[in-house]
């Protein structure tokens, strides 16, 4: 296996002293990138298989005639359209030591919990900035289980002929694949995303942990639009995109809501724009929030799985609207709301965490990276050079 370097900053300062923050540079086929990934975290993987009570009940559930007939629905689904997706998995399960059910059990959790009826996990928070600075920051939420067991993947995929088709920076979960959290990629794309809870769940569709996995190989905007329509076959269940391109010049950012619909091999995809002022084209000046709930899509959603959001998105409109990054460490930092803050802490009446913050400072090129409150931590334990662009006037 070869190792392939991205240029790290360290613009804020050294690191913060005694915080462990795994990364994994890689270069191979999707099924070497898989297998470097299962090798090197290895430990985590197995300890997160194991200790998830959530999983648990999913893989439970695939033992059941209704279970298997989805597991091979879904896999039929994403050996057709992203085989290479599968290798990559593959390679992960090899790597880790488990079984390939139990990594595709963990691709296709989203899916199978909505038809379970259990409660989703609404995660991530994000804030878009269109002001003094333009910025896209993120809480990413999760199991608590995964603060300590999540990485970076800095990747290059090559093809049998070793030219590189993709290459990708991403936080990735411990025993997932890359893309369901935030990223960028080296054409400029920058993705963050966020789990949403339609009344609808689809089968034999593609699950959305693979879509997200196919965002980091986009080369344009159109690129993604097609593959957010489904690519003729349609998502199995809802997700939420934010995205910037560095290399375009327009400053607008972008938000996809993403849900399937019934019985139709494609998607019903909205989006609302942001930008410093208004235009053509342009639905938001200044700054905008997106959660876990759909804003411009009209749609059923679960209303269980929406209270945390609806918490959070009252208590962002009550703090002073971001101008700069600082106001968006104070927003995505917030606590204000004890029962369902913004940055969250596991705690009864919200049981999930956020395990890293990731902030894209679009006009200087740049990703920091939080592993604790950024409202309360003096610097990112990471600073990380996106592609140069004409966002950041960088040719």
């Amino acid at each position: 296996m070869k190792t392939f370097m991205f240029l790290v900053a360290t613009a804020w300062g050294p690191l913060i002293s005694g915080v462990s923050f795994p990364e994994l540079h890689t270069i191979g086929t999707n099924y070497q990138i898989g297998l470097d990934m299962g090798r090197t975290f290895r430990g985590m993987i197995q300890e997160f298989y194991n200790q998830s009570s959530s999983l648990a009940k999913v893989t439970q559930f695939l033992q059941t005639d209704a279970g298997k007939s989805y597991y091979s629905g879904y896999l039929e689904a994403v050996t057709r359209v992203f085989p290479e997706y599968v290798k990559e998995l593959s390679g992960l399960a090899d790597g880790a030591g488990v079984s390939f059910m139990q990594a595709f059990s963990m691709m296709i959790s989203s899916e199978i919990k909505a038809v379970m009826k259990l409660k989703g996990a609404e995660s991530c928070s994000d804030v878009y900035l269109a002001d003094q600075q333009m910025a896209i920051g993120h809480n990413e939420d999760a199991d608590p289980l995964l603060k300590e067991r999540s990485f970076l993947v800095h990747a290059a995929v090559v093809d049998g002929a070793g030219d590189v088709v993709e290459n990708f920076t991403a936080y990735t979960y411990a025993g997932a694949l890359s893309g369901n959290a935030f990223s960028f990629n080296g054409d400029g794309k920058v993705f963050t995303v966020n789990a949403l809870y339609p009344n609808i769940v689809e089968a034999n569709k593609i699950p959305r942990y693979f879509m997200n996995r196919a965002l980091l190989g986009v080369k344009s905007q159109g690129d993604l639009e097609h593959l957010l329509h489904g690519l003729g076959v349609g998502v199995a269940y809802g997700f939420n995109v934010n995205y910037a391109d560095i290399r375009n010049s327009s400053g607008i950012l972008t938000n996809y809501e993403v849900s399937p619909m019934k019985g139709v091999s494609q998607n019903l995809v909205t989006k609302a724009t942001v930008a410093r002022q208004s235009g053509q084209g342009v639905d938001t000046t200044g700054h905008y929030y997106h959660f876990n709930m759909y804003e411009h899509t009209n749609i059923t959603q679960i209303a269980k799985d929406i209270v945390s959001s609806e918490h959070r998105k009252a208590r962002a409109n009550q703090l002073p609207p971001p101008a700069d990054v600082v106001g968006v460490t104070v927003i995505l930092g917030d606590q204000g709301d004890s029962q369902y803050p913004i940055y969250r802490t596991p705690r009864p009446s919200d049981e999930e965490a956020t395990i890293a913050t990731g902030i894209f400072v679009l006009d200087s090129c740049v990703l920091l990276v939080f592993k604790s409150n950024p409202r309360t931590t003096a610097r990112p334990i990471t600073t990380i050079n996106l592609p140069h662009g004409a966002m950041c006037g960088q040719s």
